[in-house]
C-alpha cells in the first residue's frame, strides 16, 4: 500500500513546485513592466508614486519577502527535513505581513480613490488577520489549523500579480479607473473565498459520496 500512495504524494509536490514557478515568473514579470522605469524621476510610475515613495520602500521590500518566504511554507520536504529553517522562516512571514499590510492603507489614502483606500484596507487586514490566527494555531501547537489558516492567508498577498495580471487584458484597460477598482475588489473576494472552498473540497465531496451510497 506504501508504493501506492508514494506516486500521488509526489504528483502532488511537483503540481505544488510547478505552480509557484509559474507564480514567481509572473510576479517578476508584470512588477518590471509596470515598475521598469520607477528610478526614472520624470517618468509617470515614479511621479506617481513621488507622495508615498517611503511608504513604497518598506511595503514593496517586506511584501516581496512575506511573498516569497510565504510560497517556501507550502513546502512538505523542506518542513520535514529543515524544520528550524521552516520555523524562521514562517516567524519572519508574519513580520513582513505585520510591516507591509498597514502600509498599504495610507499610500492608498493619498495616491488613488477612495474605492481603492476601502479595498486596500480589507486586503490588508485579511492578510493580517489569517496570518495571526495561523500564527496563534501554531503557538498552541494545532498544526492542521495553522496550515489551513496559513492557506487563507497568503492568497491575499497573490491579489497583487493576480490584478496586474488581469488589468491589462485590453476590455478591462479600456475602462481606466472603474477597471482597476472592478479587478481588485474582485480577486479580494476571490482571495478570501477560494481557500475555503478547497480547504474544504474532500469533504464537501466525501458528503456526495456518501448522499449517492445511501
Amino acid at each position: 500500500m506504501a508504493t501506492a500512495v508514494v506516486p500521488a504524494r509526489r504528483a502532488r509536490s511537483q503540481k505544488k513546485v510547478i505552480f509557484f514557478l509559474v507564480f514567481a515568473a509572473l510576479t517578476v514579470f508584470v512588477t518590471y513592466m509596470k515598475n521598469a522605469r520607477i528610478f526614472d524621476p520624470s517618468s509617470p510610475i515614479a511621479q506617481h508614486f513621488a507622495p508615498v515613495k517611503w511608504y513604497l520602500v518598506l511595503h514593496a521590500f517586506f511584501g516581496a519577502l512575506a511573498m516569497a518566504l510565504g510560497a517556501f511554507q507550502f513546502s512538505n520536504r523542506l518542513r520535514a527535513r529543515y524544520l528550524t529553517a521552516h520555523r524562521v522562516m514562517g516567524y519572519t512571514y508574519v513580520v513582513s505581513v505585520f510591516i507591509s499590510a498597514p502600509f498599504a492603507i495610507p499610500m492608498a489614502m493619498k495616491i488613488h480613490t477612495l474605492s481603492i483606500v476601502g479595498a486596500s484596507a480589507v486586503q490588508s487586514l485579511g492578510w493580517m488577520l489569517t496570518t495571526a490566527i495561523a500564527l496563534y494555531c501554531i503557538r498552541n501547537g494545532n498544526i492542521t489549523e495553522h496550515r489551513r489558516w496559513m492557506m487563507r492567508s497568503y492568497p491575499f498577498a497573490m491579489v497583487f500579480t493576480v490584478a496586474r495580471v488581469i488589468i491589462p487584458i485590453p476590455p478591462i484597460f479600456r475602462l481606466g479607473e472603474p477597471g482597476i477598482e472592478f479587478v481588485v475588489w474582485t480577486t479580494i473576494a476571490l482571495a478570501a473565498l477560494l481557500p475555503n472552498i478547497w480547504i474544504e473540497w474532500p469533504q464537501i465531496r466525501a458528503k456526495r459520496k456518501v448522499a449517492a451510497a445511501a
